[in-house]
């Protein structure tokens, strides 16, 4: 009966030993928020994260904007996403959310396709870079949220975007 005592005693130990190391989970006040290391706070910056409500974001519509009505990527992006996807892989950070976004012309079924179809080539780029694609949370917003007004075209330009937001969940 004591060595079971022991042993589970130690099996507790072990487990939260190992639980401590883990980079998503509750932190100290009591959320369930994304924990980062130093060299992954260092990453995440140096690749234009920024930290965020919903965890550590990137706004590729600074470099990575889309032409009317496309959701294809240049040469460019697609180098710009094997970055991306190497330096979060070089710090343990392997799922991401990928948000597709449209400007607000046409109708808004269509637009919301349209910015699934963004995303969905984001993740793709990701994935062939190789991050996990059952890490990657993929979804399309349409034009139901701009970062810039739709009345002009700078505006809508801005608003043909993909976000990514580590964590994944």
């Amino acid at each position: 009966m004591r060595f079971a005592s022991q042993s589970l005693a130690a099996l507790v130990l072990i487990s939260a030993a190992l639980l401590g190391g883990c980079q998503h989970g509750e932190n100290p006040g009591g959320s369930n928020a994304f924990v980062v290391t130093p060299s992954q706070r260092q990453v995440l910056s140096a690749l234009g994260f920024v930290e965020a409500a919903e965890g550590w974001e990137l706004n590729l519509g600074t470099g990575l904007l889309f032409d009317f009505d496309s959701d294809q990527l240049s040469g460019a992006q697609l180098q710009r996403l094997r970055q991306i996807a190497q330096g979060l892989a070089g710090v343990g950070i392997d799922g991401l959310r990928v948000e597709g976004h449209s400007d607000n012309v046409g109708n808004e079924e269509y637009n919301l396709r349209l910015s699934e179809r963004r995303a969905e080539a984001v993740g793709r780029a990701l994935a062939a870079a190789g991050m996990a694609p059952a890490r990657l949370r993929v979804r399309g917003f349409g034009a139901l949220k701009p970062i810039a007004d739709n009345a002009s075209e700078a505006g809508r330009t801005q608003n043909r975007r993909v976000t990514l937001i580590a964590p994944s969940a």
